[in-house]
C-alpha cells in the first residue's frame, strides 16, 4: 500500500495571537451559537411571563344586525296596555322569514356598542411562580454560557500550546534522524578502511530506523494538534473547504481540501526484483 499524500510541516509556523484565536472560537463554535439562541429564547419567555402579571386594558367595539319574526302573541294587541308589540310589525300579526332577513340587512334593529375591559391580577400565585421559575432558568442558562465560554478558552489555549510543543518535537526528531544518517554514512566509510565493524553499522541502521519512526509519530502528533486547534476555534470545516450550504443544497461547488498534507512525490524503486534463477551446485553438470 502506497499513500497518495504525506504529512507536511510548514517551514514557518503562522503566529496568531491567542486572543484572535479565542475570538474566532467565540464566533464559530456551534455550541456557543446554540447557547446564545437558547439564552435569547429564555429572555423572551422571561419578559412574556413578567408582562402577564401586569394589568391589561382592552378596548372593544362591535356592530351587528338582528331581526324579529314569527307570529305575534294573540294576547298582545296594539289597543291594549298588556304589552307593546315591536314597531316592526306595523299593525300586522306576523312577520315572515324574508322580512326577518330584510331587517338584518337594512339595519332596522342594529346591535352595536363600544367598551373597555380592565383586568387587574391580584395575588396571582401561578403567574408569580412562573416568573420566578423563568428567572431561575434564565440565570442557569447564563451560567452555562459562561462555563462553556471558559471551557472554549481553555481548549484554544491548550490546542495552541500542543501545536507549539509538537512542532518542537518534530524539529527534534528531524535533527535526530539527520544525526543518525550522518553517523551511518561516516561508519560506512570507516568500514571500507577497516576502522569499524559490521555490528556498528547494524546498530547505526537500527538507530536511524528508530529515529525515522519517531519522526513519523511526531509529524502525526503535530497534524492532530493542528486539527484540534481548528476544531477548538470552530474553523475545521472552513479550512477543509467543506461548505454547509453545499451539503444543504446537495450540490458540490468545489472539492474539499485536506489541510497539512501534500501530494506524495513519485518515487521509483531503485531496482526491480528479478525472477529466481536455478543455480548449479558443485559437482553437477548442465545436462543429465
Amino acid at each position: 500500500m502506497i499513500p497518495t499524500s504525506i504529512m507536511q510541516v510548514p517551514q514557518e509556523e503562522p503566529v496568531t495571537p491567542i486572543q484572535d484565536l479565542i475570538n474566532d472560537a467565540m464566533k464559530h463554535r456551534a455550541e456557543l451559537v446554540e447557547t446564545r439562541i437558547d439564552l435569547s429564547s429564555r429572555d423572551i419567555n422571561n419578559r412574556a411571563v413578567k408582562n402577564s402579571m401586569l394589568p391589561t386594558l382592552d378596548a372593544f367595539a362591535y356592530y351587528g344586525g338582528s331581526g324579529v319574526g314569527g307570529d305575534l302573541n294573540s294576547q298582545c294587541t296594539f289597543q291594549g296596555n298588556a304589552c307593546s308589540p315591536p314597531p316592526i310589525f306595523h299593525g300586522a300579526t306576523s312577520v315572515s322569514y324574508g322580512g326577518t332577513l330584510n331587517q338584518m340587512v337594512n339595519g332596522t334593529a342594529p346591535d352595536k356598542g363600544i367598551g373597555l375591559s380592565l383586568n387587574i391580577p391580584i395575588r396571582n400565585r401561578l403567574a408569580q411562580s412562573n416568573q420566578v421559575r423563568a428567572q431561575l432558568e434564565y440565570r442557569q442558562a447564563q451560567v452555562r454560557q459562561h462555563q462553556l465560554e471558559n471551557q472554549v478558552r481553555i481548549e484554544v489555549r491548550n490546542a495552541q500550546f500542543d501545536v507549539k510543543q509538537n512542532r518542537t518535537a518534530v524539529q527534534a526528531a528531524q535533527s535526530a534522524v539527520d544525526l543518525a544518517r550522518q553517523t551511518l554514512d561516516a561508519d560506512q566509510q570507516k568500514l571500507k578502511v577497516g576502522l569499524t565493524t559490521q555490528v556498528t553499522i547494524l546498530q547505526d541502521a537500527a538507530t536511524l530506523t528508530t529515529g525515522e519512526s519517531n519522526l513519523v509519530s511526531a509529524k502525526a502528533a503535530y497534524e492532530k494538534s493542528r486539527l484540534e486547534l481548528d476544531r477548538a476555534t470552530g474553523l475545521l470545516l472552513e479550512h477543509a473547504g467543506i461548505d454547509i450550504a453545499d451539503a444543504t443544497r446537495g450540490q458540490v461547488t468545489h472539492l474539499p481540501n485536506v489541510p497539512y498534507v501534500a501530494p506524495r512525490p513519485d518515487v521509483q524503486p531503485d531496482a526491480q526484483p528479478s525472477a529466481p534463477s536455478a543455480s548449479i551446485q558443485p559437482g553437477q553438470s548442465g545436462g543429465q
